[in-house]
């Protein structure tokens, strides 16, 4: 093996064992470190509402609600429910207002519109209210609202 094939082996080698590693420390730092940025959800609180459903709240790095998981139904003016979920799937993200402990956040759409009003509590849950608001207009008959309001839930202790 000639001297100039032997340094060219030198340099393929410490390639392989300075450059690799390197970069897989490098891809390892960006993908977890990206859970960490702030408003990124990196854990959860499991709850419930006072109409019985199941309840999750996202949280960031710095305790701050990121996102609300539930199910919320309101009552008709004839008794009908309608049953609407609140769900961060469909990936359109909800601003959340902070002011201190307190968090508050409007939604709407097409006919609805829902509501949170809470307040963090000493061990890093989410104690509050809900509501909501769907329109109906029916064809042959006058517009009318179904309500939900004062729904408590409390997510975390």
């Amino acid at each position: 093996m000639s001297t100039d094939e032997q340094r060219a082996e030198r340099a393929t080698r410490w390639v392989r064992f300075a450059f690799y590693p390197l970069a897989a420390v490098l891809a390892a730092v960006l993908l977890l470190g990206r859970d960490q940025a702030a408003g990124a959800p990196v854990s959860s609180k499991l709850g419930t509402t006072t109409q019985g459903r199941h309840s999750e709240v996202s949280l960031d790095k710095d305790g701050k609600i990121t996102a609300f998981k539930t199910l919320v139904t309101a009552t008709c003016p004839n008794g009908h429910k309608l049953t609407l979920p609140w769900d961060p799937a469909d990936g359109d993200p909800v601003r959340f207002a902070h002011d201190g402990d307190r968090v508050r956040v409007a939604e709407r759409g097409e006919g609805w519109r829902l509501g949170l009003d809470a307040r963090g509590t000493k061990r890093g849950g989410l104690r509050g209210t809900l509501s909501l608001v769907i329109h109906v207009t029916p064809e042959t008959r006058p517009a009318y609202d179904c309500t939900a309001t004062g729904v408590r839930f409390l997510a975390g202790s």
